[in-house]
């Protein structure tokens, strides 16, 4: 790989490679250390217990080192900062969520593999005699169940597991999506287990000092810093200005928080005392920073949304259902805010030119973006780096789900300055017998909005045929640096992330893409 390709390659995948290259060497170096110590320098236990201390210990230093690094990606108010800074060129901080399932999946592999060895070191020390117990700390033989299960270092360590189980199971998608309240309370037995963990050692069963916490103790700190700031800025009084119910079971939020500034594309924490106190769920603002309230669009699709939409549509009306509440009928406050926090969509403003993609209720970061650059516009005044050309492609399955954006895209057509915003909505569900007689009778207008989203452009019907589109854009912009940003599901982020790397690869354009992740 010459030097123009390694350019082209460290655009979407280097940061990322070399992230993951460092984590798997500082994993090899803190299990070979320990390994190589407790091979040729305690003799005395590698002769009675042979590579079963070795891979014991070893496994040990990856879960100290990896249950360190585990609570960094998910400091929140740290990575936001962290992104203004020069170190966001250099790490993949949009991957902060999938390095978070990372380093979990590496502590549970270290988990087992210590367990299995500590299982072998048991049954030894059950069939070893006394006098080689003694230098250990041991007064008599205990059996292998005992050592294994009813010792400090055993209890404890069962424990953790079956802690780190439960946060396992509940965090599997199919779980975590439509039951969150599950996951959100079985998750926060990462307390549990890191008290645990801190107390495994203190036995020293095989002669070795208790220092998981000295491993902890500076992320855990962090963390507790990062908590007492969430829970005073969610203190604020939040006054809900408006709740609009919208087709395709949306729901609309419009709110006042004094001193909650926030940036295009970034998103915020909900919190409805009322339905869980303790309970927090991420949404993407929609709202533009200059406008006088914050919003954000649910989507209802499980259980606490479910149950938010029952809150402030009781009736199951459309429109506006609930306006100027401060308290929910139980006296509560109604709402509660946290944030804002930065995601990916931020970088959008580091771009001439940027193609965004949303897919149904993803096209949420984007309303803040577009209506922000409207507001530029409409007062003439450029950030540092002004877009000069948006391709704003939003995918629906059905015909209603284009209604709650449709009068940010109109207004946005009528103010087209320099034609900056190229519009392409994609229908991908089957029309009603309705809605194909309206669309075949205003089709001899030519005068006529498009039937289906009411807006200026036509609605393409089908998938978008990216490698087409994609193959187009890298002719328009050769040379050139493009945006890719997409929110929306795992399938449709694979083809976009093929088509950026492929066509960087092949062509002189460099596609950049960036996903939301919560």
């Amino acid at each position: 790989m010459g030097q123009e390709g390694f350019k082209k390659y460290w655009v979407n995948d280097g940061p990322k490679l070399i992230f993951i290259i460092l984590f798997i060497a500082a994993n090899i170096v803190v299990f070979v250390e320990r390994f190589i110590y407790y091979r040729y320098k305690r003799p005395d236990l590698f002769d009675m217990l042979g590579y079963g201390v070795c891979i014991a210990r070893g496994s040990a230093a990856m879960i100290k080192l990896d249950s360190a690094l585990i609570l960094i990606p998910v400091l929140r108010n740290f990575l936001s900062w962290l992104r203004g800074t020069f170190v966001n060129n250099y790490i993949p901080i949009d991957k902060n969520i999938h390095f978070h399932k990372m380093i979990a999946w590496v502590i549970a592999g270290a988990t087992f593999s210590h367990v299995m060895a500590h299982y072998h070191n048991f049954l030894v020390l059950s069939e070893s005699p006394i006098e080689q117990l003694e230098p250990l700390g041991f007064t008599e033989v205990r059996s292998t169940w005992s050592l294994a299960f009813l010792s400090l270092s055993g209890s404890t360590g069962h424990v953790a597991v079956l802690a780190m189980v439960l946060m396992f199971s509940s965090a599997i998608e199919s779980i975590r999506r439509p039951m969150f309240e599950i996951f959100w309370y079985t998750h926060h037995l990462f307390v549990l287990y890191f008290v645990l963990i801190c107390v495994h050692g203190l036995a020293k069963l095989l002669g070795d000092k208790a220092n998981f916490w000295m491993w902890v103790v500076g992320p855990v700190a962090f963390y507790l810093i990062e908590r007492i700031v969430r829970v005073a800025r969610s203190k604020q009084a939040c006054l809900l200005l408006m709740a609009r119910q919208h087709p395709s079971r949306t729901i609309e939020l419009r709110m006042k928080v004094e001193k909650f500034r926030y940036k295009p594309g970034q998103y915020l924490f909900l919190n409805c005392p009322t339905i869980a106190k303790n309970e927090w769920h991420p949404f993407t603002i929609t709202s533009a920073p200059d406008e006088d309230f914050v919003s954000c669009h649910i989507n209802v699709v499980g259980n606490w949304t479910g149950k938010i939409s029952t809150l402030m549509n009781p009736e199951k009306r459309m429109g506006i259902v609930q306006e100027n509440v401060l308290n929910a009928p139980d006296g509560k406050a109604i709402l509660r805010i946290d944030g804002p926090f930065g995601t990916a969509s931020e970088e959008v403003f580091k771009y001439k030119y940027v193609m965004l993609v949303g897919a149904g209720i993803g096209i949420t970061p984007f309303a803040s973006i577009l209506k922000n650059i409207r507001f530029q516009l409409s007062r003439q005044y450029q950030t540092t780096q002004m877009i000069e050309k948006v391709h704003f492609f939003w995918i629906c399955r059905d015909r209603s789900s284009f209604e709650w954006f449709s009068g940010i895209i109109g207004a946005l057509e009528m103010d087209n300055v320099n034609n900056f915003l190229d519009i392409n909505p994609y229908l991908t569900g089957a029309l009603s017998s309705q809605e194909v007689r309206d669309v075949m009778y205003a089709g001899g207008d030519e005068e006529a909005r498009d039937q289906i989203t009411g807006f200026s452009a036509p609605t393409h019907f089908g998938r978008p045929k990216w490698s087409e589109i994609f193959a187009d854009y890298s002719q328009r912009y050769a040379g050139k640096d493009v945006g890719v940003f997409f929110c929306g599901p795992k399938m449709l982020s694979k083809e976009l992330y093929k088509n950026c790397t492929y066509f960087t690869k092949s062509t002189s354009c460099r596609f950049h893409y960036h996903k939301e992740n919560f």
